[in-house]
């Protein structure tokens, strides 16, 4: 259960990204995704 509602999915990201999450992937990809979110999200914050 997620903590907070982002306004960013972690998946949808990821889909975008080609990455698939978990252990298998690399920090690199796993990182991209994460940035890609907290990137997302402060542009949000910033439209409103």
């Amino acid at each position: 259960m997620a903590k907070y509602n982002l306004p960013v999915d972690k998946n949808t990201v990821a889909t975008q990204f080609n990455v698939t999450l978990g252990p298998d992937a690399t920090s690199r990809q796993n990182g991209s995704v994460g940035g890609e979110m907290v990137r997302r999200t402060f542009e949000s914050f910033g439209k409103r």
